[in-house]
């Protein structure tokens, strides 16, 4: 793992003032490792009993899970990784108020109780959304910040709806951060039109030229030079898992001249690569998908016409 200062930086400035941030790019971008690092990064003001000085030179107490981000102190981060299974929404918001409870206990205990007292709590989704807006405003005064991590693995509408009525009346002191690896069905045109997205894409994800060549020859060793740093970035087009993968295949070859030559060539790097895909990616398809995927496949560009 690298540091990726740039990002946290644009994290920073997202979270400050912003009721949603969006990280949306495919499979091996760096997407949960990047709000791991930010977490980690931000924690380490963690020093009970320590004052640390905001922009102002105001002194705030830091307690265990204080720690300050631009002009904003936040109190603590509620982290969810979501999967297929949480596509129930009984099950959705019992996990979600079960990640604000690490915050504060008392959060999200009514919605609790109508959790197991509904007959049928997915179709009170919205309802039981608000029982737990009026506990955060309630019980979590101070900023705070939800991470809900792979949501392109909800599916169920009920649980966006909730969601979507969550973000129309966020409180305040709360900012919510979503990694994906495609755009959840949120109402994103409504908030890009207010201000409130911040969004984090492919584009901003990709390794650039310094940290490909901190992640190959620093973190790893491998003593590229700066032509095959050059030949392996564009290759890969700068996606973290590919480079990975990659240099996988480069770290079993001794001599600087073979792995230039193995670079330059290619060999079995590709298999590789293949099985991250396959396995990360197009297994993840619906059939039709995958049907379209191969026979489109021997085009060399997917134009529209031709994929028609």
């Amino acid at each position: 793992m690298i540091s990726r200062s740039r990002l946290l930086g644009d994290l920073h400035d997202a979270l400050t003032s912003h009721a949603l941030t969006l990280i949306s790019a495919p499979a091996g971008y760096g997407k949960t490792t990047l709000l791991a690092e930010w977490v980690h990064t931000t924690s380490k003001l963690q020093t009970p009993n320590s004052k640390v000085q905001t922009p102002n030179s105001q002194a705030v107490d830091v307690g265990d899970l204080k720690f300050e981000v631009g002009s904003l102190d936040f109190s603590g981060v509620a982290w969810l990784s979501l999967d297929e299974d949480d596509n129930d929404p009984a099950r959705f918001l019992a996990a979600l108020i079960v990640a604000l409870q690490r915050l504060n206990p008392a959060c999200g205990t009514t919605a609790q109780t109508l959790l197991t007292s509904l007959p049928n709590p997915g179709a009170e989704a919205r309802r039981l959304m608000g029982v737990l807006i009026n506990s955060l405003l309630e019980t979590l005064p101070d900023p705070f910040i939800l991470i809900l991590d792979d949501l392109h693995l909800i599916v169920e509408p009920p649980i966006y709806g909730a969601l979507d009525y969550l973000l129309e009346r966020l409180p305040p002191q709360m900012r919510l951060v979503v990694a994906a690896r495609h755009d959840p069905p949120l109402s994103l045109a409504r908030l890009r039109a207010r201000g409130d997205l911040v969004e984090l894409r492919l584009p901003d994800l990709r390794f650039t030229d310094e940290e490909a060549s901190q992640f190959l020859n620093g973190k790893l060793r491998l003593g590229l030079s700066p032509a095959d740093l050059t030949t392996l970035q564009a290759r890969a087009e700068g996606w973290p898992a590919g480079l990975r993968l990659l240099a996988g295949s480069l770290d079993r070859i001794d001599s600087a001249a073979e792995r230039s030559a193995f670079i330059h060539h290619q060999a079995d790097a590709d298999r590789y690569v293949f099985g991250y895909m396959a396995e990360e990616v197009l297994k993840r398809q619906e059939p039709e998908m995958r049907t379209f995927l191969l026979e489109t496949s021997i085009l060399a560009e997917l134009a529209p016409a031709l994929c028609q």
